[in-house]
């Protein structure tokens, strides 16, 4: 009786024991923007290269370099971003480069013809 008493407390250790929790990871870009859309729901933000881009100046002229992509997604509460995904841009608002490099601070965002500039949020 005793070594099945053993038995079955050694089996639930092990089951117990090995089981994964059910952990969800995020890239940094992916808790700023978590946490700025919690913060403020009316955040106008979007992510694109694994950066968080915020909406710096609606008053600006065509400086683009290149266009580099697209909004995918628009955000919802309880989704994960994604790069390509919005708080308030639509679907297919084209990204532009303001810079030959590929990491610019700055990128432009056109919709029916009019231009918004957006500025990365600090990481690290």
């Amino acid at each position: 009786m005793k070594k099945v008493i053993f038995i079955i407390c050694i089996s639930l250790v092990l089951i117990v024991g090995c089981n994964k929790p059910n952990v969800t990871t995020w890239t940094e870009a992916q808790g700023i923007a978590n946490d700025m859309v919690e913060n403020d729901e009316n955040a106008n933000i979007f992510m694109f290269n694994d950066r968080v881009y915020e909406l710096y100046s609606s008053d600006v002229h065509d400086t683009s370099i290149e266009k580099i992509g697209e909004i995918q997604n628009v955000y919802s509460p309880g989704d994960t971003f994604q790069n390509g995904t919005a708080t308030k841009l639509p679907i297919d608002a084209r990204i532009y480069s303001t810079s030959i490099e590929s990491n610019s601070d700055f990128l432009l965002v056109k919709i029916d013809g009019k231009w918004f500039e957006y500025k990365s949020v600090p990481q690290g």
